[in-house]
């Protein structure tokens, strides 16, 4: 009777074998790894995008629903006596696009409003209004005051608790006068007194652009320019924007937004779709196409929607 067979080892060729199906089952777990790295980067780049561009999207949305509104009956008659009549003081409408270079890089749009608190005038003597309340205007801040006849646009030049001045005195009123003809002539300014129950606001005149960013000069940003203390001011919204496009809606037409033209009536616009394009320069970790750093959305001018 026998013990038992003698034990032995495997073979080279078994060996061999084995090696060979470790080899593929490591090589497809590794596959999938870096499959599963390379999605995750990509979903969190589109993430960091989404989360960054949200800002903006609101933003210029808010900037886009409140243009053209000057307070009161929201009239077209708007003056400014802004002394050298600088482009961010005129109003045309409330809405102007430029083409591409004009401003910055890209196309860009700048959009005029009333804004903030506002405060009912009680007289008017001027160059100063006493008003029923306080109000959060300072002083070097561009205000808009209206009535149901006509809207002006000035620099605060003093202030007390219940006061605002908009005498020359300060730097950029070309005079101590409101307006009382439109349009507006600075060298034949007449007084214009402003009754009692006319409204005073701030006035927004907002730029949006692209233009090198300030932290990367080879990679561009979308920036917001404002006017802060009567001095402009640019404030860098979104990193890594290559270039931002408006399509313009008219309201006498049906719905179809066209790209800029020098014949477009800004006039009529009622809403714009914007397209931001993202620099692939700005996402390291992952390569994304094209339409996947293109975002778009779509806002209406609320104050001329009929």
């Amino acid at each position: 009777m026998t013990l038992g067979k003698r034990s032995r080892g495997f073979t080279l060729v078994e060996l061999m074998i084995a090696m060979v199906l470790g080899l593929m089952l490591l090589g497809g777990v590794i596959g999938i790894f870096l499959s599963n790295q390379t999605t995750s980067r990509v979903n969190n780049e589109l993430a960091s995008l989404q989360s960054s561009a949200r800002l903006a999207f609101q933003l210029m949305s808010q900037d886009i629903r409140s243009a053209g509104f000057a307070g009161c009956n929201n009239s077209g008659r708007v003056v400014s006596v802004i002394n050298g009549a600088p482009l961010w003081s005129q109003w045309r409408g409330g809405l102007e696009g430029y083409a591409v270079g004009t401003n910055g890089v890209s196309e860009s749009l700048r959009l005029m409003y009333g804004a903030g608190e506002t405060a009912s005038v009680r007289n008017h003597v001027p160059p100063v209004l006493t008003l029923n309340e306080a109000s959060a205007l300072r002083v070097g801040d561009i205000a808009m005051l209206c009535d149901d006849t006509l809207s002006s646009v000035f620099q605060v030049s003093a202030r007390t608790v219940d006061t605002i001045s908009h005498a020359a005195a300060a730097p950029l009123n070309c005079a101590a006068d409101l307006g009382f003809q439109f349009p507006f002539v600075c060298a034949d300014a007449r007084p214009r007194i402003f009754p009692g129950g006319s409204m005073l606001m701030r006035f927004e005149s907002v730029l949006w652009l692209v233009a090198p960013s300030a932290d990367d000069a080879a990679i561009n940003s979308l920036y917001r320019e404002v006017m802060i203390g009567g001095v402009l001011t640019r404030e860098e919204v979104l990193f890594g924007v290559s270039s931002v496009n408006f399509a313009y809606q008219d309201g006498d037409l049906p719905f179809g937004p066209v790209a800029f033209t020098p014949a477009i009536n800004m006039g009529n616009v009622v809403g714009l779709q914007v397209a931001l394009v993202m620099d692939p320069n700005a996402f390291t970790n992952a390569d994304l196409p094209l339409e996947m750093r293109t975002i778009r959305f779509f806002a209406s001018v609320r104050n001329r929607l009929r």
